[in-house]
Parts: C-alpha cells; sequence; structure tokens
C-alpha cells in the first residue's frame, strides 16, 4: 500500500504504477481542491458520507476521517475491488456497496478503453473496444435507510448518467442532508444522442436545465460554475463539465 497526504488527510492505497502521475496531482493538492473544501465544510462526526461513485477511493476514505460513518456506491468491477483492498488499511467506518444508483433493476455499464477500473466507466457511452457488465442497483432511499445517522451529506459522480436519475435526486430527504456535490458530465449526455452536434449541444443544454431542477428544495450554490464551463465549451469548442454544490434552503 502507497501512503498518500492530501489536504491535511493520509489515504493508503494499492500501488498501482499506472496512477503515479495522478497520485501526484493528488498529493500536491492540484486535483480538485473545491471537492475536499466542501466535504470538510459539509461533513462532521455527526454525518453520514454517501459517495455514489466512489471511484478508487480518493474521496470516501477522505472523507471516513472525520464523517461518522461513510457508505460507498460503485459498480465499476475494478474500482470496487480496489475500494475492498483499501478497506482494512484505512481509518474510519466505510461500507461498500457495489451496484449503481437506479430505479432500474439493472443497469448496464460500460467499459472505456477496453477494460474497467477508469473513472469514466458509463452507462451512457462505451468505446469501440469497451467491455459491458450488467450491475445491481440501488436507490437513493435505500442509501438513507442504510446511515447510521441523522445527518446526511451526498456525493454523486456518475459520468454522465446524472442526466438519468432526476427522480432519484427528487428521493433526497432535503430535512437531512446538508448538502449535495453533484459533477455534471454534459459531454457524455451529447456524446450518447444522435444528430447534428449543434441539435445535441441544445438536448444537452435543456437536459442540464432539467437535472437542476431537480433539486428543487435545495439552493444551488456555485451557479456561476455552469456559466463559467459554458465559456470554456464555446471557447473551445467542446462541451466541458462542472461541479455543483447544493445546500438546503
Amino acid at each position: 500500500m502507497r501512503a498518500i497526504t492530501y489536504f491535511e488527510k493520509t489515504v493508503h492505497f494499492p500501488d498501482k504504477p499506472e496512477k503515479k502521475r495522478f497520485f501526484a496531482r493528488l498529493q500536491a493538492g492540484q486535483w480538485e481542491p473545491g471537492t475536499f473544501q466542501n466535504i470538510a465544510r459539509l461533513v462532521d462526526e455527526k454525518t453520514t458520507f454517501i459517495d455514489i461513485g466512489g471511484w478508487i477511493g480518493v474521496t470516501p476514505y477522505w472523507a471516513a476521517q472525520i464523517a461518522n460513518n461513510v457508505i460507498v456506491v460503485e459498480p465499476d468491477p475494478v474500482c470496487f475491488g480496489i475500494l475492498t483492498e483499501m478497506k482494512a488499511g484505512n481509518a474510519g467506518e466505510v461500507e461498500l456497496v457495489n451496484a449503481a444508483l437506479s430505479q432500474d433493476e439493472r443497469l448496464v455499464l460500460n467499459s472505456v478503453g477496453g477494460g474497467f477500473g477508469s473513472s469514466e466507466t458509463s452507462a451512457l457511452i462505451a468505446d469501440e473496444t469497451g467491455m459491458a457488465i450488467t450491475a445491481e442497483t440501488i436507490t437513493i432511499e435505500k442509501l438513507q435507510a442504510m446511515a447510521k445517522t441523522e445527518r446526511l451529506c451526498f456525493k454523486i459522480d456518475i459520468e454522465g448518467y446524472e442526466y438519468k436519475a432526476p427522480d432519484q435526486f427528487r428521493a433526497i430527504d432535503r430535512e437531512r442532508t446538508a448538502g449535495v456535490l453533484l459533477a455534471v458530465h454534459p459531454q457524455i449526455l451529447a456524446a450518447s444522442l444522435s444528430g447534428p452536434a449543434v441539435l445535441r449541444a441544445i438536448r444537452t443544454m435543456a437536459a442540464t436545465v432539467r437535472l437542476v431542477r431537480s433539486f428543487r428544495g435545495f439552493r444551488l450554490e456555485n451557479r456561476s460554475a455552469i456559466f463559467t464551463a459554458l465559456r470554456k465549451s464555446i471557447a473551445r469548442r467542446e462541451l466541458k463539465g462542472f461541479d455543483l454544490l447544493f445546500l438546503p434552503k
């Protein structure tokens, strides 16, 4: 295992040579500093942190050091194996759930680059050499019932499937939830659509508005993130993702 300290906490990861460059960015504090600032702001010893899309444990095992308990949802079989391997060597109470967020009984997930383990595993798109699996699913209601505290905080990063899960987001308990960190991937949704690029972009923008509206009962704190991503998308002529923070009204 490899100990990496970032944002004042140390997490032990399996030593993966292919992740060397990423780990260097992480240790230098260059990877998503806003995410950790928001987790530290919203999570305490009375909070259950629910991390939907736990990837290789970067956020859940960091948050486990300040939360009462952590629930991690991850359907990717390679990532889930890494999360399992990390459990014994890291502090905090962490429950791992090998599933995807969906109201459907099963969900087909596609790999990227011919294998699983990437942060880009998606239910919406796959490359020509990719593989697919059928994942078990779990709902927001079940996750909230599993929580060991009244206070909740959600982090949701599901590689484009956020556009397909508004019913799940409406089920988030507004009274119990301190905040929701949502990663939005318009580029993945647009790539899954057919038709001319301009039409796909328009449909993606409309879907993004519907996505934000599914969080009624919350206040979008960083609305400027949407406009910043829009300006970058126009300048670079490609859609850019962004992170949103919803707080209770």
